[in-house]
Formats: C-alpha cells, sequence, structure tokens
C-alpha cells in the first residue's frame, strides 16, 4: 500500500473517531438538557404544619405536598428539596444558592425588593395564643397589652401593623427581636406572663401542642394575609410557570383540597370570608 493511501486512510479513520466520539458527546447533552430544568428549594425545618423535618430529618407538611402538586404538572420542571434554617434560606435563595424557598412567607416591600413573589397558594390565618381563661378573644382586646416579640423582617411584623394603621384607637405594644424564636418559645413566653398572646396560627399552634405540656386558648381568626413562593431574582420563567399553576390549581380546587386536608377547611372560601380579596 502506498504512503499515500495509508495517509488518506488514516485521515479517514480520523475523521470517523472524532464524529463517532462529537455523536456521544451530543446524546449525553440531549439528554442533560432535555428541556426538564433541576429547580433547588429550600424549605424551613421549624415551621410546622408548613414545613418541617419528620422523624427520619426528611421533608414533610402542607408545603411540601403543594409543592409537589405543583411539579406534577409543571413537566418542564423537576422540584428538589433541602431542609434548611429560616436565615440560612433566605440568604441561600437571595444568593442564588437555592432558587427559591417556601415557608408560609407573606408579601413585604422588603422581600418584594430582594426576592419575586409568587401569588399566594395559600392563606395563612392570624389567630392569638393566650393562656387558659384568657378573656382575650380579639385583637381589639389587646389594647394596651403586649404581643411576644416579632422579628421585623416576618411578614406577621408587617400585617399586624397594617392593622394597627386600620385601628388607630387600639394600642398594642408589639416589641422586636433580632433572631426568630421557636414556637415553643413563643407559646412559653406567653404561658409564663412576659407577654400577653402570640400573634400566629392556629395551625401552627396544633403543629407543637403536644411538646408544650400545656394547654393554650386559640381565637378564632382575627387577620388573614396570602402565603407566597420566594423566588432568586433571576427565576423569571420559574415564576410565570409556577404562578400559572397556582391560578390552575385555585380554580381547580386542588390547593383547597389540599388545605382540606392539612387544616381541616377551605382556606380560600375562609379567607373570603375576612374579606381577603383571593389573587
Amino acid at each position: 500500500m502506498g504512503k499515500k493511501l495509508k495517509a488518506v486512510i488514516a485521515a479517514v479513520a480520523a475523521l470517523v473517531t472524532v464524529g463517532s466520539l462529537a455523536a456521544c458527546g451530543s446524546s449525553s447533552s440531549s439528554e442533560s438538557d432535555s428541556g426538564v430544568k433541576t429547580v433547588k428549594i429550600a424549605l424551613e425545618t421549624q415551621d410546622p404544619p408548613y414545613s418541617y423535618a419528620d422523624k427520619d430529618g426528611k421533608p414533610a407538611g402542607f408545603d411540601l405536598d403543594v409543592l409537589k402538586s405543583l411539579d406534577e404538572k409543571l413537566t418542564d420542571y423537576k422540584f428538589e428539596y433541602e431542609l434548611v434554617d429560616y436565615q440560612t434560606a433566605l440568604v441561600g435563595t437571595k444568593q442564588g444558592k437555592y432558587d427559591a424557598v417556601v415557608g408560609a412567607f407573606f408579601k413585604t416591600d422588603a422581600r418584594a425588593k430582594d426576592y419575586l413573589l409568587s401569588k399566594p397558594y395559600d392563606y395563612f390565618f392570624m389567630n392569638l395564643i393566650v393562656p387558659e381563661g384568657s378573656k382575650i378573644n380579639k385583637l381589639e382586646d389587646l389594647n394596651g397589652k403586649t404581643l411576644d416579640p416579632i422579628v421585623p423582617t416576618d411578614g406577621r411584623y408587617v400585617a399586624i401593623q397594617d392593622w394597627l394603621k386600620r385601628h388607630p384607637d387600639v394600642k398594642i405594644e408589639v416589641p422586636t427581636v433580632t433572631n426568630q424564636e421557636t414556637f415553643k418559645d413563643m407559646f412559653d413566653a406567653v404561658h409564663a406572663g412576659s407577654y400577653d398572646a402570640v400573634y400566629l396560627s392556629k395551625a401552627q399552634y396544633e403543629g407543637v401542642a403536644d411538646t408544650l405540656g400545656y394547654k393554650m386558648k386559640v381565637t378564632d381568626p382575627v387577620d388573614a394575609a396570602g402565603i407566597r413562593i420566594l423566588y432568586n431574582k433571576k427565576q423569571t420563567d420559574l415564576q410565570k410557570a409556577v404562578d400559572e399553576q397556582i391560578s390552575a390549581q385555585i380554580k381547580d380546587g386542588s390547593l383547597a383540597k389540599l388545605t382540606q386536608k392539612h387544616f381541616g377547611q377551605d382556606d380560600f372560601t375562609e379567607a373570603k370570608k375576612l374579606g381577603v380579596t383571593i389573587e
């Protein structure tokens, strides 16, 4: 075989090899770029019954069920979850470690500045949790009294301040703290007489009631606010896709069924009774 023919054969073989490798690489890339995007979602560890770690340390709660229901219909996305504490979840989402954080968050000006916000996927009902035998039944009964402290960035703080603006004749002291207390710490403080009431939900009280060693009185709902997913600012496509699915699952009753399962009521209907406009 002549040198020239050998050179041609070698060149063709090299091209075939390169082409085969390129084809393999292209196939692998198409699998990883199949159009399904993995979304990293931070879930709070200590927010029962919305989000918490079960006995095996795995995510559990209402928020997880909502996310699974949404993810089932969002064929272009696959949700992955990580349980982290409150501050780590917020900071990690803002910095891009997580694409979103879920944990019964209200809309506030500060959050709207730092994150993209979803439509409300549920409504959080604020109750007053007070000692057994207390005559406190509504916010007006706290005139001249003191709530358990609230972190200023907590949506509850914004909600109570909004309520106080609408009721200027009612004077309620709302102390603030830097770090969020556990629910048990909140109830312990009120049970001990340090404060007059905890401004929180009945569901959150019931989530830890068995661990307290005493009973508290829970009033009827005194206010309600939509709870939302917080996204990293870059996740505009994800925000739009999830919002569309939230609207669809409000319309078909899927989310109402989940609130019935976890809280024993249709939260959307109950929110309307308190004058809330469903978005």
